[in-house]
């Protein structure tokens, strides 16, 4: 894994582009700390931070074969099978990398190489005959890429600050694309919360030519090859099991050992399984523990170190751990979150690097195609409602709602849940049925921006933006396929992959690995019958079912609950800010900013002036954890630090003017 950057346009100065590229990799080295190389041509300049897994010896980037040159972020998982194919065809190779196997795929088969690959990434190749660009991300977007038009030259990179570093370019918030960023957590299309800054989407590639985009296009789709699978629950469980564990043997692959990340939840509790299963030696795990009790899982990761007997490292945060290190994790993040779940992620991969280990498999997206998340069951619940208005089994269902949350197994709350979710029994069958309720919480930050910026929730307007990025096909869906759809472009794809994935695990060079969003799995769960996926309310029913016999029984019926940390109490000890927040949160700062209004700041944090209460809701807490990270963002912009590139470090340098 790694950090690339690029700088495309046809009328600059040579001497410049070189300047500007070596600019942008050096704030982006914690990508890649083992070595740096550029490429530079009278056109274009390519630049890489680079992250050693796989080839060694001969993997440094850019590269260039022909009249092709690379500068790729990520790993092509199946380039071995990709590789022999081309071989077949007479084509000779120089080194063992992926790099090159994607190199050489491209140059055979043009744009359609990318549908070939099973992997993650971001990649730049500049075509020197001719003369043209082409950029490609994953299909799920799990590797990032930014792209910045600032004077008449295009500028590319792996992480927003990189655009720091250019002359007479300053980032400076988007406040409505902000605001859209608050109420899904996340921007949707190509969007970003960033004036001027776009992302490449998903599963897209674009060509650049003549010093602007010619074409934009998709390679893959969820969804765009659906059928209705009706076959057996044994069937479909057969080819699950052989795809996951495929996925997982395919994610190991590396020249340098591999570690996994350990919840205490189901899917990471497979994911060990497997690896423990295909190595077949003892490998490392990681966790994280917490002081407070309430966010802890230490207990289920414990049984499962005991049953695949792993070398494991577990990490204990507490709620100064999180204060202290929040401005840092958001330096990392480039944009504000809505919890202080990115902060023990940070940590642990610190310690992870330290333990000499450079790749971890973890479990995101399991909940995604399993359908794991509350959204999934609140999609049934207001489809159940609509369909059966006086069924009398209502109360039953709201219990089963949130079983980690204790209010709602109480009946008295169900008059007031009962009239919460009626509230949006309008609107199931809309484009945003599936987040609706996510704005609804959501919107509420509206409140505390300075009301210069007039700010209001269009929701019309927010279905017609949200209907450019779906699929012809999308109607024809269930309401839970829908909520599947949109889950993967906003919260996963924007929010969990980026802010509490690639930014946290990168900070400090260690390469996260995702075996459920193999896309071959993907597809083929979004095909089956959906009972296998969610049984009444019994949530990733097929995963639960395949693996009941290797996985601790207290794993098994443990009630599902997210992967949280402390927000407010973190911020707020004795009923006063801790000094770290109250620095960010200043009437001065604040002011000086001008993105809020203080006296709605003030007014919040007074509710708190004798403590934190121990029931404290979901929206203080997001309203807290966003307007904090937001100043913090903004302060980052404000105050660059400074960086340097070592010449001796330098591992590729070709100028060709």
């Amino acid at each position: 894994m790694c950090g690339i950057a690029g700088v495309y346009g046809v009328d600059s100065c040579k001497e410049s582009r070189r300047v500007e590229i070596q600019n942008m990799i050096a704030p982006i080295r914690h990508r890649g700390p083992d070595g740096w190389g550029y490429y530079a041509s009278s056109e274009i300049a390519l630049g890489h931070a680079r992250l050693s897994i796989v080839d060694l010896a001969t993997g440094d980037q850019p590269l260039t074969s022909g009249n092709l040159v690379i500068s790729f972020n990520g790993e092509v998982y199946n380039y071995i099978e990709i590789r022999k194919d081309l071989e077949k065809k007479g084509i000779q190779f120089v080194t063992n990398s992926d790099t090159e196997v994607i190199l050489k795929a491209f140059a055979y088969y043009g744009e359609k190489c990318f549908k070939l690959f099973n992997g993650q990434f971001a990649i730049l190749i500049w075509d020197k005959q001719k003369q043209e660009l082409i950029v490609a991300r994953d299909r799920f977007g799990i590797r990032p890429l930014y792209i910045l038009e600032h004077k008449q030259k295009i500028y590319f990179s792996s992480e927003l600050k990189a655009f720091d570093y250019l002359k007479d370019y300053s980032r400076e918030f988007d406040v409505e694309r902000l605001f859209e960023h608050c109420l899904l957590w996340n921007t949707y299309s190509d969007h970003t919360i960033y004036r001027g800054v776009k992302s490449l989407p998903s599963g897209s590639y674009a060509k650049y030519k003549n010093g602007i985009k010619q074409t934009e296009k998709k390679y893959y789709e969820l969804g765009e090859n659906y059928f209705n699978d009706q076959r057996s629950f044994k069937d479909i469980e057969e080819e699950f099991q052989f795809l996951l564990q495929n996925s997982v043997s395919l994610r190991l692959r590396s020249d340098v050992p591999v570690g996994a990340y350990l919840s205490g939840g189901i899917d990471s509790s497979v994911i060990t399984h497997l690896v423990n299963k295909t190595t077949q030696k003892q490998f490392k795990t990681f966790s994280i523990a917490f002081d407070d009790k309430e966010f802890d899982e230490s207990t289920y990761q414990d049984d499962m170190v005991r049953q695949i007997n792993s070398n494991h490292y577990s990490l204990k945060i507490n709620h100064k751990n999180i204060d202290k290190h929040f401005p840092e994790a958001i330096y990392h993040t480039d944009r504000p979150v809505f919890r202080t779940a990115a902060v023990p992620l940070y940590l642990l991969s610190e310690k992870v690097r330290e333990s000499d280990i450079k790749v971890v498999l973890t479990g995101e997206g399991a909940d995604e195609v399993l359908w794991g998340y509350d959204s999934f069951k609140e999609v049934k619940l207001l489809d159940f409602w609509s369909r059966y208005p006086e069924s009398n089994l209502r109360p039953q269902l709201i219990k089963k709602l949130y079983p980690h949350l204790n209010h709602f197994s109480d009946e008295r709350q169900y008059g007031m849940m009962k009239m919460f979710y009626e509230g949006f029994l309008g609107k199931v069958n809309n484009k945003l049925a599936s987040t609706n309720i996510r704005i609804n919480n959501n919107k509420i930050i509206k409140n505390y921006f300075n009301r210069d910026y007039k700010l209001k929730y269009n929701e019309e307007g927010m279905i017609d933006g949200m209907s450019s990025i779906l699929p012809s096909n999308y109607e024809s869906w269930s309401l839970l396929q829908q909520n599947q759809f949109l889950e993967i472009k906003t919260l996963l794809a924007g929010y969990l992959l980026s802010s509490q994935g690639d930014r946290m695990s990168l900070a400090h060079g260690v390469e996260g690995r995702y075996p459920f969003l193999d896309h071959r799995l993907v597809d083929h769960l979004f095909c089956i019958n959906e009972k296998f996926k969610m049984n009444g309310f019994s949530q990733k029913y097929l995963l639960t079912k395949s693996f009941k016999n290797h996985i601790p029984s207290s794993i098994l019926n443990r009630p599902k609950r997210p992967y949280m940390s402390p927000d407010l109490r973190s911020f707020i000890v004795n009923g006063k800010l801790t000094d770290n927040s109250a620095f960010f949160l200043s009437k001065e700062m604040i002011n000086d900013y001008g993105l809020f209004e203080y006296r709605f700041l003030k007014r919040f944090l007074d509710k708190f002036k004798d403590g934190v209460p121990a029931n404290i809701g979901y929206r203080d807490n997001m309203i807290i954890t966003f307007i904090l990270s937001t100043q913090i963002a903004n302060y980052w912009m404000r105050n660059k630090r400074k960086y340097s590139l070592s010449e001796k470090d330098l591992k590729v340098k070709i100028e060709e003017y």
